[in-house]
């Protein structure tokens, strides 16, 4: 009787942990991992968000064909409207859920993605950032950095594989971010400690991003370690040009 009454509390211990962890937000219940990737083929926005809930309702949503794949391949689209007073000027977005975590613990050394320019006239500049702190209050001191090159997009292109390094090297401090004071002073802090992941459109390196009035794709976000040779090669090779198809269940 005590041994049935004491797998009885085992069992139910088990349970309360396993209802906790599902309690969890995204990107707390698991670490960020080498291929984790957002194909968005659950007709969501997985997390990603252009500011308040307006706006991102707005300005952003799963499309759910005409991807790389081509046919029933779902993406994330992007628009911004130069003309706009407040949110929604700026080809910005941010992930601060499954994103978040040490990407130096995982070998993550780059950040994989197909972008698609769908604007007829507006060439765009997209980089990569992440926020390692909130400010001095925090005691997260890594702050902010973005690319210090930028992937070029020409109106109207097709779909192209791109590749943001992260190597320290190929990153460069700026200012912005949550909570005011965020001027990167330690990118192997912040790549150790992600607390924001973000794509924006701009020619020289920034936080916000430039307003424009253009139209952006998105598919497969995947973490990736750079392949040895790239960096071997250092900085400079932050973008590679190719055509993937995506890998789909039969229905």
């Amino acid at each position: 009787m005590r041994k049935r009454t004491s797998n009885m509390r085992l069992t139910a211990s088990v349970f309360a942990v396993i209802g906790l962890i599902c309690l969890l937000p995204p990107g707390t219940a698991r670490a960020i991992s080498v291929g984790q990737m957002d194909d968005f083929e659950d007709s969501t926005l997985q997390g990603w968000r252009m500011g308040i809930a307006s706006v991102t309702d707005s300005y952003m949503a799963n499309i759910a064909d005409g991807g790389p794949a081509g046919l029933d391949d779902s993406y994330l689209e992007v628009t911004a409207d130069s003309t706009v007073p407040f949110g929604g000027s700026r080809l910005t977005f941010f992930n601060r859920l499954q994103w978040t975590g040490d990407y130096t613990a995982a070998g993550i050394t780059a950040i994989a993605m197909d972008l698609k320019n769908f604007s007829p006239t507006e060439a765009l500049n997209m980089r990569l950032a992440i926020n390692g702190g909130y400010g001095p209050s925090t005691g997260m001191t890594g702050g902010v950095f973005t690319s210090a090159a930028s992937i070029s997009l020409d109106s109207g292109s097709g779909w192209t594989r791109a590749v943001f390094s992260l190597l320290p090297g190929d990153l460069i401090a700026i200012s912005g971010g949550r909570g005011g004071n965020t001027t990167g002073n330690d990118v192997q802090a912040t790549l150790a400690n992600v607390l924001e992941l973000r794509l924006l459109n701009s020619a020289s390196p920034d936080w916000a991003g430039l307003p424009v009035t253009a139209t952006l794709g998105i598919d497969n976000i995947q973490a990736v370690p750079l392949p040895p040779s790239l960096v071997l090669f250092g900085s400079g090779l932050v973008v590679l040009f190719a055509r993937r198809r995506k890998q789909k269940l039969p229905v």
